[in-house]
Parts: structure tokens; sequence; C-alpha cells
């Protein structure tokens, strides 16, 4: 029996690594940037020296932002936030590391399982983790079970086009909502509007400090989100959303464009709304969530 796991989850800025046991405990957390446009090697260098933070384990499991078929076997590809590290093959890298079991999952599905597992959406069979970060990634979990496509590449909710002759994405398509909806677009927009910023952790305390340019940043931000969430609901009409990731310690900027997007564009059954606030996670892993009901519930986890 696997008593403890060392979870691993790499993201286009940070890679976290934890201590996790069997009924989801966090019993040791690490944090650190990823450096631009690691190598292999580097990445490996990075988890081995946070591993050795984490005590003991028994087997290994990492997510990253890259498609994770039923029969993956290791190796990252359509990767627009880490194309440094297209072609690696992750999981023979960790076998050759740690000598443990190995699991690669997709970032997000692991995000939406996690939900599904202790989280948020515990208690529903089918539910939708969109993940706001540097980019934008989905869990779908239907009937329990993650969705995953064909080749892996189900759920890839950021790179659901909205706006038809947009900006290029690192996917090689026009017009993604992780071009319009996530911290590195956040930032970009900013930018582009003449505010002095470097991240989008920046400009929601300018808009925080009421900033015109900010708050116009953040309505557009909410827009393009609150468009691809009405058409996930119509599509899916899952039980649940849940939100989550970095961006969301700004929901509070975004969420009233978001819903009133929503509310404007799904279905009129998917559009009875409710507002409320509570927690969300068990008390091993306490975090403060909003969320407001349609006919679905959106949940938003901010850690």
């Amino acid at each position: 029996m696997v008593n403890v796991v060392l979870a691993a989850d790499l993201g286009g800025t940070n890679l976290r690594i934890a201590a996790v046991d069997s009924v989801g405990t966090i019993l040791h957390l690490a944090k650190r940037p990823v450096p631009k446009g690691v190598s292999p090697e580097q990445l490996i260098e990075l988890v081995r020296e946070m591993a050795a933070e984490c005590g003991s384990f028994d087997a290994v499991a990492c997510s990253a932002p890259a498609p994770a078929a039923k029969e993956f076997d290791g190796v990252l590809t359509k990767l627009p936030n880490l194309p440094s590290l297209v072609g690696m093959n992750l999981k023979a890298a960790l076998d050759d590391l740690f000598h443990l079991p190995v699991t690669i999952e997709n970032d997000a599905t692991a995000a939406g399982i996690g939900e599904d597992w202790i989280g948020a959406s515990q208690n529903v069979s089918t539910s939708v983790c969109v993940t706001l970060g540097t980019g934008i990634g989905g869990g779908i979990i239907i009937n329990g079970e993650p969705l995953r496509g064909l080749d892996g590449t189900g759920g890839e909710v950021g790179h659901i086009c909205v706006e038809p002759d947009g900006r290029p994405c690192g996917c090689g398509g026009h017009g993604c909502i992780e071009q319009y909806a996530s911290g590195t677009a956040i930032e970009r927009m900013a930018s582009e509007a003449g505010m002095n910023v470097t991240t989008a952790a920046q400009v929601y305390e300018a808009w925080a400090a009421d900033d015109k340019q900010a708050k116009a940043v953040f309505n557009t931000m909410g827009r393009y989100l609150g468009i691809m969430l009405a058409g996930l609901a119509n599509t899916l009409n899952p039980e649940m959303f849940v939100i989550c990731g970095g961006v969301t310690q700004g929901w509070d900027a975004f969420a009233p464009r978001v819903k009133a997007e929503i509310l404007a564009r799904a279905y009129p059954a998917a559009a009875a709304c409710q507002t409320r606030s509570r927690q969300t996670r068990r008390q091993r892993r306490p975090a403060r969530s909003r969320t407001f009901r349609l006919s679905t519930p959106i949940i938003v986890n901010k850690n």
C-alpha cells in the first residue's frame, strides 16, 4: 500500500512539490520558480532538490501542462508555456531519478480529479475545473471519470476560441481564451494600456486602488471568461464549475463581468442566479471560496 506520494505540479511559472498521504493531507509543501527556458536537465535537478525536503515517499505523481492520454508514454508535447521542454520524456526522467512508481497527468485534469476526490466537487458526478494561471487549463469530470478525448487533449478549455481573428496563441491558433483571461494575458493587456506592471498581481493591486485602466483590463478579462463558461454550461451542463489557480486571487475584480456574461449567454434554465459564500475545503486544507449559483454552481478556490 502506498502511504505517501511525492506530488509535483509543474506550471508555466512555478514548480510545487508536496508529500501527501493517502487521505490527502499535505505533510510538506515546497514551491520554487521555474527558470525561463528551463532545460530538461535543469528541471530534474530542481525536482531532486525539492524532493529532498519532503522526507520519504513510496511513489511519485507529477502533473504538467501537456496532454496525457490513458496510455501516456511520458513524452511532453504541446507546451505553449514551456516550449523548452517539448519532447522531454518526463516519466522516464523521474523513473531514473527515484526508481519508484511514477504517474504523469495533465495539470488541469489532475486539479479536476483532486477537487472530485476531496475538494469542492467531491459530492457531484459531473464537473468542470478551470485553472487560471500562467495559462488556462480544464479538467472535465463526467460521471466520475476524467474526460481525455481520443489523444489526451480533451478538456483543453484554454484553447477554446473566443475571438476568431484575435491574438495568436502558443498552441498555433488565434483568439484562444488563454490570450484574454490568463495571468499572462492580464499583464499583457495592462502593459498595452500603458500601465507600468510586470505581473497580474500588480494589475489587481491597481484595480483595488481604483485605477481606471486596471478596471478596464479586468472588465475585458471577465467578459471573455464569462463567454467561455457560458459556452461550456450550454455544451456540458455540468453540476458544478470549480475555478482555481493563482489568478483567482483577483476574483473580485472580474467576477461581476463573468456573472453578467453567463447570465446573458447561458440558457435561461441555467440563469436563475443566487450568490453566497461558504467554505469548500475540508479542515486539513482550509481556503476561502465563493460560489454563485446559476443552475450550475461555480466554486472559486483561492489557493
